[in-house]
């Protein structure tokens, strides 16, 4: 059984504010923007975008079954 695309969504989300602690941290204890703290906020980044798709399927998906149910 595969996982719904909200879970993903929130899993996702949670790891991109994860890495976004991480890079304030990095940037934090170093003299500013090194090439950690940006490779930090791009994985964020991506991590942000794939939440956002999957929340997006998980709406379509939900309005799919509201609209299978409304015609039976």
């Amino acid at each position: 059984m595969s996982r719904s695309p909200r879970f993903n969504g929130y899993l996702f989300f949670f790891m991109g504010t994860l890495f976004f602690m991480l890079a304030i941290q990095s940037a934090g204890q170093t003299s500013g923007w090194d090439v950690l703290t940006i490779l930090l906020v791009a994985f964020a980044a991506f991590d942000y975008m794939l939440a956002f798709k999957f929340f997006g399927a998980a709406g379509k998906q939900a309005q799919e079954n509201n609209n299978s149910n409304e015609n039976k």
